[in-house]
């Protein structure tokens, strides 16, 4: 009956345990529910029964986490292959940590070490798993708006380290009263921590200035905004796209930024679609006559969204920032563009992290495979890769980066090291649609804001469009959608600070995490490729 009850509890405390499940959860899971797993798989004397337990539950926690990854509308059957593979691979990593138990339990080393091991694995995965960046244990410290202001420290990989050891000492103080108090204290320490930290920083932290936003959630289908073959008829016309944008933006609320998510409307920044005559014609049907001199400069043959999106950043006077695919001669790029009002100079940041498949073909050289990818998916061509992180310059520098990105910690901390006092993300989970994957993408965002001491805004066409401020803690958001086009609006102090992890970004929890992992072998005397046997 314990075995049972424990292995259920866990499974239910840590699968629900994060915020695009069940809010509040997360506190239960980061401070005891591995704990439960592990006291049930300790009744197993065989070390290989130890092994294939911890990865069927742990691959079986993943399945729910992740369980976006089973929408199959647009991404066809072969993601459940894909997902598959990810689970038995993640479990297989958390079934490593039963090397760091013997049949009495777990020494305080070994707590040290095993947290330390897990964040070497978690970090492994930007380089074996194709950079997959999703569902770190530490999301569920990411459930408090106290305990994710831990990730000014170490980052998302130092919220895991703590889940895990946390986990682990709980097992590890079982039999005592003293230890247990230990425990308690290690558990509760993220939280007072976080108390401390935004009562120092709003008493030490002067605001800088009062910023307005104006946050648009397109809510737009795949084949609403791109002409498919076989379902033509849902395609929603160029101009129709932009009708629905124009109409949401409200003329007597002045704002200092107006952001749009990735590939806002189709066909890119600068391609030649719109006779002059035609986009006049919309244009005063959108903002009146009198609105003709915000266009731009005209210039030879047809407009281009670029050229209607520095319109809009005329005409209400307010920074664009924007996602358009975009094209330089053979190279094609994934961009987001920042337009000035009164037709400044525009700038363009070309995305740097790639999604496998959606964005590009993977495994150029293997040439079979690439074929049945290409036959299998539709994929006509691929992005390019962008070089460097770039900073828009409008009222304040801003850094932005385009959908996956927000996910890359070292990333993100790349534009904060550049001067970013704002950080823009413009997204589009569309491709699940239906799923746990638009909360768990704003987890993310959350955790950037508070690794970096900075305000995040978020505009996504069916994610979580939303602000978060400099300690991870949601402003406001909009619900997502899938059907209903909206506009966030806000006003908001803002204010920005270094933080530690600004400063020494993922190295220092990754060395720290090495040495008690070697300590812990050296001291066992076991080889670093030990058997589970």
């Amino acid at each position: 009956m314990f075995f049972w009850g424990c292995l259920l509890g866990s499974f239910a405390l840590v699968s629900l345990g994060q915020s695009a499940w069940i809010p509040g959860f997360g506190i239960f899971a980061a401070a005891f529910g591995y704990t439960l797993f592990w006291r049930a798989m300790l009744r197993l004397p065989d070390k290989r029964d130890q092994f294939w337990l911890s990865l069927g539950w742990f691959a079986a926690v993943q399945a729910v986490q992740l369980s976006w990854m089973t929408a199959t509308q647009y991404m066809g059957p072969l993601i459940l292959i894909i997902y598959l593979l990810l689970l038995l691979a993640i479990g297989a990593q958390f079934g490593f940590l039963t090397l760091f138990f013997s049949q009495k339990g777990i020494s305080f080393l070994g707590c040290l070490a095993g947290a330390g091991c897990w964040v070497l694995m978690e970090w492994t995965r930007l380089f074996l798993f194709s950079g997959f960046t999703w569902n770190p244990v530490g999301l569920a410290l990411a459930d408090s708006s106290l305990s994710i202001q831990f990730a000014s420290l170490f980052g998302v990989y130092g919220l895991s380290f703590w889940v895990i050891f946390v986990n682990l000492f709980a097992v590890f103080a079982w039999t005592t009263w003293k230890t247990r108090t230990v425990w308690a204290m290690l558990a509760i320490f993220p939280y007072l921590f976080g108390w401390g930290h935004q009562w120092w920083v709003e008493k030490h932290v002067p605001i800088e200035k009062m910023i307005s936003a104006a946050l648009v959630q397109t809510a737009i289908l795949p084949e609403q905004k791109d002409r498919f073959a076989h379902r033509s008829e849902a395609f929603i016309p160029l101009l129709n796209q932009w009708e629905r944008i124009c109409q949401e933006l409200q003329q007597d609320r002045p704002v200092d930024l107006i952001i749009l998510p990735e590939a806002a409307v189709s066909m890119g920044a600068h391609r030649p679609l719109y006779p002059m005559n035609l986009l006049t014609e919309f244009w005063i049907e959108q903002f009146g006559k009198n609105s003709l001199s915000d266009l731009p400069p005209w210039v030879r043959g047809k407009a281009t969204n670029a050229y209607i999106a520095q319109g809009l950043a005329n005409h209400f006077n307010s920074h664009v920032i924007v996602g358009f695919d975009d094209q330089d001669g053979r190279k094609k790029y994934n961009a987001a563009f920042h337009f000035q009002p009164n037709n400044g100079p525009s700038q363009r940041y070309e995305k740097r992290i790639l999604v496998p498949i959606g964005e590009y073909v993977p495994f150029p050289n293997l040439p079979g495979l690439t074929r049945f990818l290409v036959e299998q998916f539709g994929i006509g061509d691929s992005f390019d890769i962008g070089t460097e992180a770039k900073l828009f310059f409008s009222p304040l520098p801003i850094g932005v980066s385009i959908c996956l990105e927000e996910t890359y910690g070292e990333l993100v901390r790349d534009l904060r090291l550049k001067g970013a006092r704002l950080l823009v993300n413009v997204s589009n989970d569309v491709w699940f649609p239906g799923s746990s994957l638009p909360q768990q993408h704003f987890q993310h965002g959350r955790i950037r804001a508070a690794e970096n001491g900075v305000y995040v805004l978020r505009s996504c066409n069916t994610g979580v469009t939303g602000g978060v401020d400099c300690f991870g803690d949601v402003i406001a958001a909009l619900p997502p959608s899938e059907s209903e086009i909206s506009t966030l609006y806000l006003n908001f102090p803002l204010r920005s600070f270094q933080t530690l992890y600004t400063w020494w970004g993922d190295g220092v929890i990754l060395i720290l995490s090495a040495c008690f992992t070697f300590l812990w072998f050296w001291k066992k005397k076991l080889p670093l490729n030990g058997s589970l046997s």
